[in-house]
């Protein structure tokens, strides 16, 4: 009996015993041709992987020769069982030219479980209505045995009644439980939800609602939750559960698909302990897109209880979000943040117009705004990215995005104390957000000199975003700020082993090689960064090499190819400065630098710290800058 028992596989309302060879759907035998039963079989044991059309037919008909269309009929059959639609195929999807995939989540039931308990109690129902109804010509029912009917009936009843999920109620079902006696999850990633819709323009959903379900664990206590741009790469993987853990160094990982049918949004996801591939839990929701916010709070707060988060009541509230979302509002602000994770080829103009599309849809949706402030201060700027910051934290106080916005947009201008205050703020609302850790560590703590907090922020944003290029780069930055220069040239061209043609980490690493003297690989590293990008930055710090490398008449040429290009746009005061530093012209450098200073440059923060100014330190007018810009008193 326990061995049977083991065998049973549940997904829905579905229960398949193949020692038997039955398929019961509410406690009801649904009828099926052995060979459809077979196939049902193969699918449900390979829940969620593609199986190849060849593979099922070697399967069901091991050496023999049998055509694709007994295949087909086979899955109409099973389709048709399953109460499957020609235009919802929920169960079984067809991958075209490649096979088929069973996109519900199989469980195993456990011996004697609830679920189970509920089909053997019908079957004792309907035996004892066959035992009657076969026994009554020939036999007269006694007393006793009636009231002993009666109580079974009843006590039956009563066992099915109570054996019922509660939350079956509600429009989300729960398809398993967590392990009992399992070590607790410490960290986990979200992969990217699976595209179901009939429509593939809804990709833009999937990734958003990725992002949103994210953000949404990622203020969780407790839990460490790896960030997008790290997860973004499993997008199709075929890569197993644990080569998956291993590389994001996870406990845990959530799966799943999303299928949306005009206003309605069906989510499934599953808990998988990554080093195992061992099911945790699974659940479905079904919700109205109006009620997203609703749905991003139950999927918050299920996870928590199956990775046994302890929930403060303040952090309990907070995951009670079911205030209604405008749908057009929700749905442009997710087109806005699909453009804006691309950023290329003008995505942030493209996100800029779906967050303002947001906004006109519903004047009061905060995470909009944040969007758009996010958005201004990549494009440098910062007036518009700080009107935007405030609208939404005027909106929602506890919008950590916004306050990490405003973090950035604080020290764009010069307002020291008010980043480190929006930064700290962010990372207590979201202790998981890598760019709040990454912004805080290198872009406020290292630029104030205070390198060993600046090293253990930037070490937790490398654990949440394990293969962000950026956040990579950075940290070989602040390595080049503390005057590591070995660790950091060994950093810097570890980025580059995955991205040779990052003009940022080759800027860098080229300045990191200027301080060691390695000047013939630090020039071709300079001229390649940029050659790369070609802005100003880039060629006067390219000009600032090539006269710290004794190269005097190219690094003229550099500075003549700035002051020509001159002629044509404005170029930012800072890079004629620093090709100065690298000429040796104290005087020049001074001019350009209060050229500098009068346009707020960006560039002037790093002053305390980066070695490219060591040469000035010692003269009064360094010294004066500094204190003026605000990093010394």
């Amino acid at each position: 009996m326990e061995k049977q028992a083991k065998q049973i596989y549940a997904f829905g309302s579905f229960r398949v015993d193949p020692d038997r060879q039955i398929l019961l759907r509410d406690d009801h035998p649904v009828p099926l041709t052995p060979k459809a039963f077979e196939t049902l079989l193969v699918l449900i044991r390979h829940s969620h992987e593609v199986v190849a059309k060849e593979e099922l037919i070697k399967t069901l008909w091991p050496d023999t020769f049998v055509e694709e269309s007994n295949l087909s009929r086979n899955i109409f059959m099973l389709r048709k069982a399953l109460g499957e639609s020609p235009d919802d195929h929920r169960y079984i999807v067809t991958l075209p030219g490649r096979g088929y995939r069973f996109a519900e989540t199989v469980r195993t039931l456990p011996a004697g479980g609830d679920l189970l308990l509920q089909s053997r109690s019908r079957v004792v129902i309907e035996q004892s209505e066959a035992q009657i109804t076969q026994s009554s010509a020939s036999l007269r029912l006694r007393p006793w045995m009636i009231v002993a009917l009666v109580f079974l009936l009843a006590a039956t009843a009563l066992v099915i009644n109570f054996s019922v999920p509660r939350n079956w109620l509600r429009s989300r079902r729960t398809t398993n439980a967590a392990l009992v006696g399992a070590p607790q999850l410490r960290s986990v990633a979200v992969l990217p939800l699976e595209n179901l819709s009939a429509d593939s323009n809804q990709e833009y959903f999937a990734e958003g609602l990725t992002d949103e379900l994210t953000g949404r664990l990622a203020t969780l206590p407790g839990i460490r939750v790896i960030s997008r741009t790290s997860t973004i790469q499993y997008k199709s993987t075929h890569k197993t559960a644990p080569q998956i853990g291993r590389e994001l160094g996870v406990d845990a990982l959530l799966e799943g698909t999303l299928e949306r049918f005009g206003e309605r949004v069906r989510l499934r996801v599953q808990l998988v302990r990554a080093a195992t591939d061992e099911h945790i839990w699974a659940e479905s929701y079904d919700y109205h897109l109006g009620d997203v916010l609703a749905l991003e709070s139950d999927f918050a707060r299920d996870v928590a209880g199956q990775i046994r988060v302890q929930l403060t009541a303040q952090q309990m509230a907070s995951t009670n979000a079911n205030d209604a979302v405008n749908p057009a509002a929700f749905e442009d602000y997710l087109k806005g943040r699909y453009f804006w994770n691309r950023r290329d080829g003008g995505g942030l103009n493209k996100a800029i117009e779906y967050f303002q599309q947001s906004i006109e849809a519903d004047p009061t949706y905060a995470p909009a705004y944040a969007s758009l402030a996010q958005s201004y201060i990549l494009l440098s700027d910062p007036v518009r990215a700080k009107s935007c910051a405030e609208k939404a934290l005027s909106l929602n106080p506890a919008l950590a995005e916004a306050h990490t916005a405003l973090g950035l947009i604080n020290e764009e201008l010069w307002d020291f104390p008010g980043a480190e205050k929006e930064y700290k703020e962010a990372i207590g609302l979201n202790p998981n957000s890598a760019t709040a850790h990454h912004w805080y560590g290198e872009g406020y703590l290292m630029l104030m000199g205070r390198f060993e907090e600046a090293d253990r922020e930037m070490e937790e944003a490398r654990a949440l975003d394990p293969v962000s290029r950026i956040i990579a780069t950075d940290w070989g930055v602040v390595l080049y700020f503390e005057r590591h220069y070995e660790e950091a040239y060994q950093q810097l061209s570890k980025v580059l082993e995955m991205e040779p043609g990052f003009s940022e980490a080759l800027m860098f690493r080229g300045a990191v090689l200027l301080q060691q003297s390695r000047y013939a690989e630090a020039i071709a590293d300079l001229e390649e960064s940029a050659r790369i990008d070609g802005g100003p930055k880039k060629l006067g710090v390219l000009g600032w090499g090539l006269g710290v490398a004794g190269q005097r008449s190219k690094s003229l040429a550099v500075l003549n190819k700035l002051n020509a290009m001159s002629q044509q746009k404005q170029i930012p005061a800072w890079s004629f400065a620093i090709n100065h530093i690298g000429l040796g012209d104290r005087d020049r450098t001074f001019f350009w630098l209060e050229k500098a200073y009068a346009e707020r440059s960006g560039e002037l923060r790093a002053l305390k710290v980066d070695p490219i100014y060591d040469p000035l330190r010692s003269d009064p007018r360094f010294l004066d800058l500094e204190r003026r810009v605000g990093l010394t008193e």
